[in-house]
């Protein structure tokens, strides 16, 4: 303002009257020839406290975005009392940080949407290893992104097998296909017959005949099954470390017993959170997908080492037939035995 009063042809004692400030403040200032900004003050901010642990959060799921509200309702459990505007002007400068770091790398990240009782994504995930390991089965639907996970303290063929039929009966059906990597409990040689014709583990190949067809990813190429990945992310570090660190000071030890006494009731948390990718509840998507679901067959069961026989005793009522009866090869691509078993089922 000093600067312009003096441009238009006032007085320092004019200026200084129009402003009412000193002579010499007025003299001073007209010496200066760039105008000193005010330093910029900075102001503690209530959520100072938890940047670190929203970055390493965003930083564990991205590419997938984690709801502002569920990490709001994460830091409050923390102890944070700021609003839910301060937490997301400070996450969007984060994903713009992470967005232009990653903008170097030509990857693309690719995704594969799934139309209705396609396709389920199956991985292992270790929880704990050691002596006493835990391991934790977990399916997602790819349409609805549905979850299913239990715990086990091996990953015999057995217990792979029952695990499966526990979270057909949590879905009420079955998904077509099935895509694993190179799970050993799965696949025992890829290209075996040819190439896209795997050797398939003939335990687990005598299962799943008649029910799904398994699949494969492509070799280094795991991150197809994305979408179950994340999941055992969100499983890990919003589930089992919470609860680990609320049993802490109790004398119960953890074990799939306890994990397992406690995830259905997550489950029905987790399954009715929004989606950070579909933007839905993936129990309102599963209504959608469950008629698209292939029947689980009555009795069926999966023969247990230890003789503990994991039956399915309830039946599942749909219009959609069990795919039975059909020589299936296992390809990793969509192929004429594909189009018959949609056939069967009245998708072709």
């Amino acid at each position: 303002m000093i600067h312009t009063l003096r441009s238009q042809g006032l007085s320092i004692r004019q200026i200084s009257k129009i402003l009412g400030l000193n002579r010499r403040t007025v003299s001073r200032r007209l010496k200066e020839e760039d105008l000193k900004p005010y330093p910029k003050r900075s102001y503690p901010s209530k959520l100072d406290d938890y940047k670190d642990y929203i970055e390493e959060r965003i930083n564990q799921a991205y590419p997938d975005r984690i709801p502002s509200t569920v990490i709001l309702r994460e830091i409050e459990d923390m102890g944070y009392t700021g609003s839910l505007r301060t937490l997301q002007k400070h996450t969007k400068t984060i994903y713009d940080s992470i967005s232009s770091k990653r903008g170097e790398n030509n990857d693309e990240i690719i995704r594969f949407e799934t139309g209705k009782g396609y396709q389920g994504q199956v991985d292992w995930t270790t929880i704990r290893s050691g002596k006493k390991p835990i391991y934790a089965f977990v399916m997602v639907l790819g349409y609805s992104r549905t979850a299913f996970a239990y715990f086990t303290d091996n990953m015999r063929q057995d217990t792979f097998c029952s695990c499966h039929i526990k979270a057909f009966d949590y879905f009420g059906g079955m998904p077509k296909t099935v895509l694993y990597d190179n799970l050993k409990s799965v696949v025992i040689q890829r290209d075996k017959y040819g190439k896209n014709r795997h050797g398939i583990n003939n335990d687990f190949l005598d299962f799943s005949k008649g029910l799904f067809i398994p699949k494969l990813c492509k070799p280094y190429r795991a991150k197809t099954k994305g979408k179950v990945e994340r999941f055992n992310s969100y499983l890990k570090n919003n589930f089992y470390k919470p609860l680990r660190a609320k049993l802490k000071n109790t004398n119960l030890e953890i074990t799939p017993e306890i994990l397992n006494s406690y995830i259905f009731s997550w489950l029905e948390t987790a399954n009715n959170r929004i989606h950070a990718t579909t933007k839905r509840r993936p129990f309102d998507m599963l209504k959608e997908e469950y008629g698209f679901l292939t029947t689980i067959p009555a009795g069926l069961v999966a023969k247990s080492r230890d003789g503990d026989d994991h039956k399915i005793t309830k039946a599942i009522e749909k219009t959609n037939k069990t795919c039975t009866n059909i020589d299936v090869s296992y390809y990793t691509k969509i192929d004429e035995y594909e189009k018959l078993l949609f056939a069967e089922n009245g998708n072709g």
